[in-house]
């Protein structure tokens, strides 16, 4: 199953996948440098807000920018849920990946984690291709009936929606710094 919004190709794995996922591709108008180090450290609370069932992110814990691979965080939900994230990968300018693990919302009984993937792709004329991946881990064959039939559709959607704030943010900030249409100021 395949949709187009906007500048986001969103598409549903096949169900040939070894875990259900759902990927979302959007191209942002900014650069690749200034995109990444925008994305990897956002507060979560500001891009994840309640879509359908799925409850707003109201805080982290974490102590120190969320940039270095090994880092964990507790993340809290508006629902007094939380779970525990870790940061596996953070290469600049290219990629990061992370596991969520440690339910205590309903997900606990469907998932044993969530792992997440950010591919970054330069595009050139400061335009950044975002590829993110959201694999859920089932408990079990029922369990990963009920993520495929349910949970994804809802993810992407707030997937998408966290994704469109990004751009919107990153956007407005390459504009007011003057960096639109290629034009740039330089001092030699």
């Amino acid at each position: 199953m395949g949709l187009t919004t906007g500048n986001a190709g969103i598409s549903l794995a096949q169900s040939s996948k070894k875990y259900p996922q759902t990927k979302i591709v959007m191209t942002i108008n900014a650069p690749i440098d200034s995109t990444f180090n925008y994305i990897v450290p956002v507060d979560l609370s500001h891009i994840f807000k309640k879509y359908k069932n799925l409850p707003a992110i109201i805080k982290t814990d974490e102590t120190e920018k969320w940039i270095k691979a090994g880092l964990t965080r507790t993340v809290y939900f508006e629902d007094s849920s939380t779970s525990k994230e870790t940061l596996m990968t953070a290469v600049p300018h290219s990629s990061f990946s992370y596991k969520i693990e440690n339910f205590t919302s309903q997900l606990r009984f469907l998932a044993k984690r969530i792992e997440g993937d950010w591919i970054f792709k330069d595009l050139g004329n400061r335009q950044t291709e975002i590829e993110w991946t959201y694999k859920t881990v089932p408990k079990n064959f029922f369990s990963r009936g009920l993520i495929n039939l349910v949970l994804l559709k809802n993810i992407n959607g707030l997937l998408t929606n966290a994704l469109a704030i990004l751009k919107t943010d990153l956007e407005i900030m390459d504009e007011s710094k003057g960096n639109r249409n290629g034009f740039c100021a330089s001092v030699v």
